[in-house]
């Protein structure tokens, strides 16, 4: 779980307050100043009479973080009984939720209170009361949420004080606020250096732990791994496999050893322990196949492996399933890179050696370097595993994912694949989605913890558990603000209608206009880019591009009030009349002309709200590089100058409903060509008003009403 998701969860419980005082409060200077303690008592105590709220589990819970707040540790530590006794009674919660973590506080402070013994005692009486007796995968949950780093709870109370400075006077809401953030600051300071020894105590108690594994390969090298396994479990086990190049804790092998796995984390050469060079990729398929083989022969094994992992994890998990692996029964790959058909860079594996930089620089393109390297053409059609794809509309690599996932099926149309495509980026992949991306608030339905969907797959394909309700079909898409999922049979049933929108010439306040008319084909666009000041300043498309390439995975703003993209022309279309739902990827024709023999293109397309918010629906940009147009036999290279028409079919997929007025927006850039291709000093380009994009939407009586009314504008 991420740790910035489990400060919105801890947060969370600052349920909405019914009371209209305001109260006197100077925010101090930060979340250790001398000062802060008093400030915060004071306001929690003076918030206490005048706090009111009618729904009484949140009620009870708001009340007792001021009670704790205020120093009343024993009546905190009652209420906390109270909403624990609510909460069974009306069944809210799950066995296991945040609202452990203060149970444990407040009976720890009141069990200080009440034997005048250190807090340090009482915290451990409760802890060993109140974890020991749970299961291992409830106990690891708890144990993880108690090591949560300080600064993640200092960082955010800093802001929260950040938020009212300045003001005089608070509403009670924001006091309440202002107290939860502080709770959780002052008890994770309270208790995470005594919780610290108790959480090991607790794991070497319930699971073996070896982080000396080394494995050899065939090929004479050395695999460094790290092993967890539960000890209270049945002679042998399923594993869980994840083989990386980023050495860290063994947190992923013990969450896996806590959901009834073995956990292996085994790390490729040159990493942790092992002795030989660092040459990413190249022999990844080969020792993983080798740690797959070492894992099966073990005593504790049961003969079935599955592997995961996101970025690099899943292009290995998919480097191994490239040739035979008997005890390899199943993969669930996130975001996981290609390389070769995106750049590899120096950022995504840190060490890398400069000789292996300038050996991948030899092979821009996807040759036969890389192919060797991952499942290419018909190796795909070998690959008879299980097989869970999981990629977001903002994640650099969903075009990665998505070859695997394409070509496996093109391969053997009969392919045991499963896709979940939702509001999420790289980091998403990784630590779980978080309630605002980039600007753009995710719909609740998108805020599922992903970690735990792979579990209950895994659980499914390895120890014959029920199917995930959310991976119904092989196509699972959330569709943003529907708040809804969908499932669909493939890519292309994703919709089952579409809308032509005509690239036209005329202006309408300081755009053109995107329509549903076909304009003129003798109409066009003309502009002009100097090529010798279109570096990464002259152009926003390229220099987004680049960064993508060089490793960057930070999402861009999604949701903002401009879009002024360099070398590039957008079009916008009327107001919706009714709600439409798209869902799928953009596929149309461009019909241009210009003065050189390649030409690089990107697609970017918005949601234009009521409100004035430009919503971009997925990034980054769909990229397409026009030096051949296909014609009647083999494509020919583009001829400068002539009129060239461009069927596309974009990489970029997105679900959204757009609302009742907004707009859609196609922004619609291009890259100058590489120095050595360039045949002049600037560019030229003309975008004539044959071209066209088309829009896979959903039929239904609403969104045919919606898409007549693009078609009449």
């Amino acid at each position: 779980m991420s740790r910035c998701l489990i400060v919105c969860l801890l947060l969370c419980a600052a349920a909405p307050v019914f009371a209209a005082e305001d109260l006197d409060f100077r925010a101090p200077a930060g979340p250790d100043g001398p000062l802060t303690a008093t400030a915060m008592r004071s306001l929690a105590v003076r918030a206490l009479p005048v706090y009111k709220n009618p729904v009484r589990a949140q009620f009870l819970a708001n009340l007792s973080a001021l009670q704790i707040v205020a120093g009343d540790y024993v009546a905190a530590n009652s209420t906390r009984e109270s909403l624990d006794e609510v909460r069974r009674r009306t069944k809210t919660v799950p066995a296991i939720d945040l609202s452990i973590i203060y149970d444990v506080y407040a009976r720890a402070r009141a069990m200080e209170v009440k034997n005048h013994s250190t807090f340090e005692r009482a915290f451990t009486d409760v802890f060993h009361q109140t974890v020991s007796p749970l299961g291992d995968r409830a106990a690891f949950t708890v144990t993880r949420w108690l090591a949560t780093p300080l600064p993640v709870f200092r960082n955010n109370f800093q802001s929260e004080l950040d938020r009212v400075r300045g003001e005089q006077r608070i509403t009670l809401s924001q006091a309440v606020d202002l107290v939860w953030a502080y709770l959780s600051f002052d008890a994770f300071r309270s208790f995470s250096e005594v919780a610290a020894p108790l959480i090991a105590e607790d794991d070497r108690r319930r699971y073996v732990i070896d982080d000396e594994v080394l494995v050899r390969t065939p090929q004479r090298a050395s695999i460094s791994a790290v092993l967890v396994r539960p000890r209270n479990a049945p002679a042998s086990l399923p594993t869980l496999l994840e083989f990386t190049t980023f050495v860290g804790s063994n947190y992923d092998a013990m969450d896996c050893a806590a959901h009834g796995y073995v956990g292996v984390i085994a790390y490729a050469r040159g990493r942790a322990r092992s002795p030989d060079a660092l040459i990413p990729y190249e022999h990844d398929g080969d020792d993983a196949r080798a740690v797959i083989a070492w894992i099966a022969r073990q005593r504790w094994s049961n003969g079935s492996v599955g592997m995961y992992g996101s970025g690099y994890a899943g292009f290995a998990a998919w480097a191994a399933a490239k040739r035979s692996a008997p005890a390899l029964k199943a993969l669930a790959a996130s975001s996981p890179f290609a390389p070769g058909l995106d750049a590899p860079s120096i950022e995504r594996v840190p060490g890398l050696p400069a000789s292996v930089y300038r050996r991948w620089l030899r092979h821009p393109s996807f040759d036969s370097y890389w192919q060797t390297m991952l499942p290419y053409a018909e190796d795909f059609a070998h690959i008879d595993i299980p097989v869970l794809t999981t990629t977001g509309y903002f994640d650099p690599h969903q075009a990665d994912a998505m070859y695997y996932f394409a070509e496996h099926l093109r391969q053997d149309p009969q392919a045991n694949q499963t896709l979940l495509l939702g509001p999420y980026d790289a980091e998403a992949m990784r630590r779980g989605p978080l309630g605002v991306i980039g600007g753009y608030s995710l719909d609740p339905a998108a805020l599922i913890d992903l970690k735990a969907l792979r579990f209950q797959w895994f659980d499914h394909v390895l120890k014959n558990g029920p199917q995930p309700g959310l991976l119904a079909a092989r196509v699972n898409f959330q569709v943003m603000g529907a708040n809804t999922w969908r499932h669909a049979g493939s890519l292309e049933q994703m919709a089952n209608g579409s809308v032509r929108l005509y690239l036209d010439p005329s202006r309408a306040g300081g755009h053109f206009r995107l329509s549903g008319h076909s304009p003129s084909r003798k109409r066009y666009i003309e502009f002009t880019v100097p090529l010798e000041s279109s570096g990464d300043e002259a152009s926003g498309t390229a220099a987004g591009s680049a960064a993508a390439a060089n490793g960057s995975e930070a999402p861009a703003e999604l949701v903002s009030r401009e879009i002024a993209p360099a070398d590039s022309v957008t079009f916008v279309s009327g107001p919706l009349q009714r709600p439409m739902v798209m869902s799928g990827s953009l596929s149309g024709l461009l019909s241009f002309a210009t003065n050189q023999r390649r030409l690089g293109v990107e697609l970017t397309l918005y949601e234009l709200l009521p409100n004035g918010n430009y919503f971009k629906l997925f990034a980054t940009p769909d990229d397409i590089d026009l030096h051949h147009v296909p014609v009647h036999g083999p494509p020919r290279p583009i001829v400068p100058k002539r009129r060239e028409r461009f069927p596309f079919r974009g990489e970029r997929l997105t679900s959204v409903e757009f609302k009742t007025g907004a707009r859609i927006v196609l922004v619609l850039a291009v890259a100058p060509p590489p120095a050595e291709a360039a045949k002049a000093s600037t560019l030229e380009v003309r975008w004539y008003g044959g071209s066209y994009v088309e829009l896979p939407v959903e039929r239904s009586e609403e969104a045919e009403a919606a898409a007549q009314s693009l078609r009449s504008q």
